[in-house]
C-alpha cells in the first residue's frame, strides 16, 4: 500500500484488479479504513496520485502542511 501525507492527514492508496482504493491510515496503530467517497481514476499512474490528492484536498493545505508527500 502507498501511504501519503495529504496536508497532515494520512491516506493509503492500493491498486487492486478493480482499480485504486483509498483508505484512512492510522499510522500509530497501522490500521486502515476504506474510504468509498474518494475516487482515483483507474487509468491514473502512481506518479499522478499525489497531484490528484492535492487537487481534491487543497482546501486542507496550511503553512504547517503545505504539500502532499508519499511517506511509504
Amino acid at each position: 500500500m502507498l501511504i501519503y501525507d495529504v496536508f497532515g492527514r494520512f491516506l493509503g492508496v492500493k491498486k487492486t484488479p478493480d482499480g485504486w482504493q483509498v483508505f484512512r491510515a492510522d499510522m500509530a496503530e497501522r490500521k486502515f479504513s476504506r474510504l468509498y467517497d474518494i475516487i482515483i481514476p483507474d487509468d491514473m499512474t502512481e506518479a499522478e496520485i499525489p497531484g490528484w490528492l492535492g487537487d481534491i484536498f487543497h482546501e486542507a493545505a496550511s503553512e504547517l502542511h503545505p504539500d502532499v508527500k508519499r511517506v511509504e
